[in-house]
């Protein structure tokens, strides 16, 4: 919506993870080195865990996006596969046909697979992503998927990606082999103050972001207490102030600002009409409890001051959707007036 207002060429702040949008953070580089290092040496499980949405899918893409012909990549997303589930969908990602295939006669398949790229040169890569929803058993899956080996190097490497519950599974007695395999793991945390700006002014910067709007130096703060420093809640955040911009014809945004977005998106998110209407049911159920009241004699139970309440509720709850149409009005017409702009341009340059 904002975009072209504010001459941007792409949309900054989306949700599905893009290389082109990675942010270097201490803990990001770290990560991406780990990674790197594991690739150097061919061998071994490199670990990366951290909360939701601090970027450990975005990681991944960065790397995948940088690899050269020698290494020939597969990344998949984990539900709760067992063994045989998750052999089966590793070499579908290799295009490997599983289609009526057993456990046993998959694996032949997908060694005979890893031997012809060792053949020409290359060597296999899986990234699993999410593995915190891995079993355990399954986890063992991959470190025996490991034993594929020629003149005692192994034919596929593979990372694994995924949430702080993955720890405890990684932890776990029976997980002492696969822990002797893994030669590095880092976890990622939330974004300071500091690079929370460094990353919003990232993301705008690789958008085409010229300073309009402009950013007070003093709304970083506010917005790191408000995301928790987590990326994927800068973006969701990020993304609804400058949609705020763009309605409010704002030229900066300043920290009035950002507090109004988090009022307006806490309003939406934390049911003030359902608290209206709870306020109202809570009180009618309190009188009916008492002698199941007939007709009007309910209207008198209630108090002037809870009926008041309830009113109040109601009418600042009709106010925001008041003020929500009024925007998308005015958000409306700039279309109509921008479109219009474009069509008559359009025409101009054909007569």
């Amino acid at each position: 919506m904002y975009e072209s207002h504010f001459g941007l060429t792409d949309k900054p702040f989306k949700l599905s993870p893009d290389p082109k949008y990675f942010f270097s953070s201490a803990h990001h580089d770290r990560a991406v080195a780990y990674l790197q290092y594991g690739l150097s040496q061919g061998e071994g499980f490199i670990v990366v865990t951290g909360p939701i949405g601090t970027g450990k899918t975005t990681i991944a893409r960065s790397l995948l996006a940088s690899l050269d012909d020698s290494i020939v990549p597969a990344q998949i997303a984990t539900t709760k596969l067992n063994p045989e589930e998750l052999v089966q969908l590793v070499a579908a990602e290799f295009n490997i046909s599983v289609e009526g295939l057993g456990k046993a006669e998959i694996l032949r398949k997908l060694e005979q697979y890893l031997h012809q790229l060792n053949r020409q040169g290359k060597r296999a890569l899986l990234v699993v992503d999410e593995a915190q929803n891995l079993l355990a058993e399954t986890v063992e899956e991959l470190r025996m998927l490991s034993n594929f080996q020629l003149d005692d190097r192994p034919l596929i490497q593979s990372f694994l990606l995924g949430q702080e519950e993955l720890k405890p599974i990684i932890e776990l007695p029976e997980m002492e082999q696969f822990r002797q395999r893994i030669i590095a793991s880092c976890h990622l945390r939330p974004f300071s103050g500091d690079e929370v700006q460094g990353y919003i002014e990232h993301r705008l910067t690789q958008a085409g972001w010229e300073g309009v709007p402009a950013l007070s130096s003093d709304i970083f703060g506010r917005i790191t207490d408000y995301t928790g420093g987590v990326p994927r809640k800068i973006n969701i955040f990020a993304d609804r102030l400058f949609l705020y911009a763009f309605l409010e014809d704002l030229t900066s945004i300043s920290a009035e600002d950002v507090e109004a977005v988090i009022t307006e998106m806490g309003e939406e998110l934390s049911g003030s009409l359902q608290t209206a209407r709870s306020a109202a049911a809570s009180v009618i159920a309190g009188n009916q409890t008492a002698e199941q009241p007939q007709g009007d004699d309910l209207a008198v139970n209630i108090s002037g001051d809870e009926m008041q309440k309830v009113l109040s509720d109601v009418g600042h709850v009709l106010d925001q959707v008041i003020q929500r149409k009024i925007k998308i009005i005015r958000y409306l017409d700039k279309l109509i007036t921008h479109k219009k702009a474009e069509s008559e341009k359009g025409v101009r340059s054909l007569s």
